[in-house]
């Protein structure tokens, strides 16, 4: 995924997360909430950091379509301002980095 650092098992179903978002080293950690196998993950965030996100995973012809949603919440007003400026845009570039890696890992390229 764009952008982590370390990725760490804790617990049973709970991970501490190192990353670097919009140029900031952020640490927090998740719970996993679903796992349905070879159709759907989803978790969220413990602590202060308030975020929840899922993965899905449907068949389609020619592979498998693959489904990334998040949300998050950045506390304060400036927290808002920045998420808009700065953050949301830094988040969307992520991911489509990180499903172009996945496709590129998942289809052996």
């Amino acid at each position: 995924m764009e952008g982590a650092k370390e990725v760490k098992k804790i617990g049973e179903t709970t991970y501490h997360w190192k990353m670097e978002i919009a140029g900031r080293a952020v640490e927090f950690d998740t719970e996993l909430v679903e796992a349905v196998e070879n159709q759907r993950i989803a978790w969220k965030s413990i602590g202060d950091f308030a975020s929840k996100g899922s993965w899905s995973f449907e068949p389609a012809a020619e592979g498998t379509n693959v489904g990334y949603v998040m949300d998050y919440e950045i506390p304060g007003i400036m927290g808002a301002i920045f998420d808009k400026l700065k953050i949301s845009k830094e988040m969307e570039k992520g991911m489509n980095q990180s499903l172009q890696t996945l496709k590129k890992i998942l289809e052996g390229k």
